[in-house]
């Protein structure tokens, strides 16, 4: 009897091992295809830099709804760091990079953190009021950005970079 079920079952389950082998081969397949299906279309359908980044990451945050042809400064890009004390500081970021305008205020001084369209929006103002170009003297960058900006002159460092629009580079910084 024993001999009778041990012949019935090795046919059953060497069928069952061959169906449940050619299952997998197909799943992983399927997987396979599926997978590269979905990462394709990810970072093609949702990413109009055509790179492969996500479009969560920080440039895109950052990126407003502005036309980079709309704005017209000396610079196309601006970066400010003022620090005080107790590791406070004041921190933009404005870049025209011709198609987009990205922004981010950091003020931890008054606990403020904008990005993108409210970024702008709060530093628009300012940058409005900058005039300087690289033939200004850094003590006068220095005056002009920290009056447009209304920030406080007892700071320990000022530090300013700028693009201008020639594609010239500056850089500002100053110890107290």
């Amino acid at each position: 009897m024993k001999l009778f079920r041990g012949i019935l079952t090795l046919p059953l389950l060497v069928g069952l091992l061959y169906a449940c082998n050619n299952n997998d081969a197909d799943v992983d397949k399927d997987k396979e295809v599926t997978g590269n299906n979905g990462t394709v279309n990810e970072t093609t359908n949702n990413n109009n830099t055509g790179t492969t980044e996500p479009i969560h990451n920080e440039e895109e945050k950052e990126k407003t709804a502005i036309k980079a042809t709309d704005v017209k400064y000396s610079f196309t890009d601006f970066d400010l760091e003022v620090e005080y004390a107790d590791n406070k500081s004041y921190d933009v970021e404005y870049e025209n990079d011709g198609n987009y305008i990205y922004a981010e205020v950091d003020d931890e001084i008054t606990g403020v953190e904008h990005k993108g369209d409210q970024a702008y929006e709060k530093i628009v103002k300012a940058l409005e009021q900058l005039k300087f170009d690289k033939a200004t003297s850094d003590e006068d960058v220095r005056k002009e950005v920290m009056k447009a900006f209304a920030l406080d002159e007892n700071y320990q460092y000022f530090d300013l970079e700028v693009k201008f629009d020639n594609g010239e580079e500056k850089h500002y910084h100053l110890n107290k």
